[in-house]
């Protein structure tokens, strides 16, 4: 039975640290109750309190001052105004993605950049600092020590698939196949095309490799086809062709899942998963990682969306919360979690060829030093496009999601689906 812990907030931002007291009880082991006498645990912005929260974080944060550097000096940790480290403050400030609320300047795609995160200023994009916050939090309060064991989180990997392309193949690879004089794979590579399914559409590809090693995934599919806003193309696919259709099926009879790619469009979530059906479940990722704060979240909110998986850097690999486990991110309006799951994006294909110019033995190189340092305590999530499985000219690709997936049985990590996620999580 999981133990239950009383804590009592002498602080006007009471919702916050609650929200926050929950995320570090789940990470700990210890479910949160909050009274107004009795305590455990007392919160409060003076010495007496077991946890000591600083003054100045909240007057900062109730003017409503959002950017990181009002927080933080020389490090991303706020310190009270004896010098001592704020770890609750600190967590909410990461956790609840508030730099992103501040204004910027956003990227050529209207998105938060990472230049601008508090990430980029202090190097730490690829640590999980929360996680150290918390066990840094758990070793400053001795009344829990008698009470509570921290348990033990062994990292799960979350793998996806955006489909944005379906029909790209064939131009992609011909004039690679024609120079080097592959006429045999041009011709089946057009009869796929033309006559039967085309090759980045032949998706049980995928579902075989994964299977090799024992895993599951998601595939992420957009309603929406053409160009959309922001000089952005939406899918390459018709969501209502048959070839489409019986593959989104075949991929629900294998185990797999599939989920809404929310398309650049002025269409709601609701009315995108309306178009996509019951083969789908109710998961989302935006298309580019498009995201803007408050509003993807109220638009989230809602939809009904039980777990989205859009909160990542695309230009870096790392934690864009700074925090490896999922999370019901906080309402800064309502004081309250919002209803739906957040699996953040950590790593990324496009990240590493296009945006670090990276080879596909690099890459591989890159990512497997990054599960290497994150074992425990995170819930990884990996996206790897479709295409990258069928191209002629750079192969490598494919074997580096291979050697990811070697890891994973190597290192005996499971591969975790929403349902799941949601159990744990939600």
């Amino acid at each position: 039975m999981v133990p239950e812990i009383s804590i009592r907030i002498e602080s006007p931002l009471s919702a916050e640290y609650a929200w926050v007291m929950r995320l570090f009880g789940a990470y700990v082991g210890f479910t949160v109750k909050e009274v107004e006498s009795g305590e455990d645990i007392l919160i409060a912005e003076h010495g007496m309190g077991d946890i000591q929260v600083s003054h100045f974080f909240r007057q900062i944060y109730q003017s409503g001052d959002y950017h990181f550097k009002a927080y933080f000096r020389k490090e991303p940790l706020h310190l009270t105004a004896s010098g001592r480290p704020d770890f609750l403050s600190t967590s909410f400030f990461l956790l609840a993605y508030l730099q992103e609320y501040t204004d910027y300047v956003p990227d050529q795609y209207n998105r938060f950049p990472y230049q601008a995160s508090v990430q980029h200023h202090f190097k730490c994009v690829e640590q999980n600092l929360v996680a150290h916050y918390f066990d840094a939090l758990y070793a400053s309060i001795p009344k829990l020590h008698s009470r509570i064991t921290p348990k033990k989180h062994a990292t799960g990997i979350f793998l996806s698939h955006d489909i944005d392309h379906a029909f790209g193949a064939l131009r992609q690879n011909a004039p690679y196949l024609l120079k080097k004089g592959k006429i045999g794979a041009l011709l089946q590579a057009m009869f796929n095309h033309y006559l039967r399914v085309p090759d980045q559409l032949l998706l049980n590809k995928i579902m075989d490799i994964e299977d090799a090693y024992d895993v599951r995934s998601v595939f992420f599919w957009m309603v929406n086809s053409g160009k959309g806003s922001r000089k952005i193309y939406n899918a390459d696919y018709s969501i209502d062709d048959a070839r489409v259709r019986k593959m989104q099926q075949t991929i629900q009879q294998r185990g797999w899942v599939n989920g809404l790619h929310k398309s650049v469009s002025r269409d709601t979530y609701s009315g995108e998963f309306d178009r996509l059906g019951s083969v789908a479940k109710r998961i989302n990722r935006n298309h580019y990682l498009l995201t803007e704060l408050p509003g993807t979240f109220e638009h989230l909110q809602d939809a009904g969306v039980q777990l989205d998986a859009t909160f990542g850097f695309p230009e870096v690999m790392g934690f864009r919360n700074s925090y490896g486990l999922p999370i019901k991110p906080f309402d800064v309006k309502r004081k309250k979690a919002y209803d739906f799951v957040e699996v953040p994006l950590h790593i990324m294909d496009t990240t590493l060829r296009y945006y670090q110019n990276c080879s596909s033995k690099q890459a591989t190189n890159h990512i497997l030093e990054f599960l290497s340092k994150h074992t425990d305590n995170a819930v990884i999530s990996i996206l790897w496009h479709n295409n990258y499985f069928f191209e002629a000219a750079e192969p490598g690709w494919v074997d580096a999601y291979k050697e990811v997936l070697q890891f994973i049985r190597d290192h005996q990590l499971q591969a975790i689906l929403p349902d799941t996620i949601l159990e744990r999580y939600a």
